[in-house]
């Protein structure tokens, strides 16, 4: 009877069927390689890195755009956020998420990824991430906005001033990646 049950579960965790596998998240060991999977609900109480990413889209003007939380937002609500941003699911690569993330979030198809490269940090809630940051762009496409309650576009030295004199209205996030040059390079000599 052991031996049935044993020969019918997969030979690993990647084996599962594509619909599981979206419901999940790798939780990273201190060098990052994954270690474990767990739910995506799961994850940020663990208190255990886990992998998201954080995509910066630029129009054909390179202006970026912001989107705006809504107010029932579970992380920062109604604060600007990144053009678009999400957990990696299990056995996924994190160019698969952000384009995944651009689509499902602001109907954005085919776009030029520019990996900048991943920081770990523990947000607001103090869950533990591996941030990948993606430029987006240049994009002739508008964004559609999907969940959130806003979108804008602003060029470098109006996201620098939000960034110097409404930090307020701005997620950690956004404001790391103007104040790290991330979003634009050389906006960092801007302070």
């Amino acid at each position: 009877m052991h031996r049935r049950y044993l020969s019918s579960l997969p030979d690993g965790p990647y084996a599962l069927p594509p619909s599981q596998l979206q419901q999940m998240v790798e939780l990273l060991d201190a060098y990052g390689r994954p270690f474990i999977l767990t739910s995506q609900s799961l994850a940020p109480s663990l208190g255990l890195l886990h992998r998201v990413v954080l995509v910066c889209l630029k129009n054909i003007r390179g202006q970026v755009y912001l989107q705006k939380k809504t107010k029932t937002s579970a992380l920062y609500a109604g604060l600007w956020d990144v053009s678009a941003a999400g957990r990696i699911f299990a056995g996924e690569s994190s160019e698969d998420a952000a384009r995944r993330e651009l689509a499902v979030q602001l109907g954005i198809g085919a776009t030029r990824l520019r990996n900048i490269g991943s920081l770990p940090y523990a947000d607001s809630t103090g869950a533990n991430l591996s941030a990948t940051f993606f430029l987006a762009g240049p994009c002739p496409a508008i964004p559609t906005p999907g969940s959130t309650s806003d979108g804008m576009f602003v060029d470098v030295f109006e996201l620098q001033g939000l960034v110097e004199h409404q930090q307020s209205l701005l997620t950690p996030e956004l404001i790391w990646a103007v104040q790290s040059g991330r979003i634009s390079p050389g906006a960092e000599k801007f302070h």
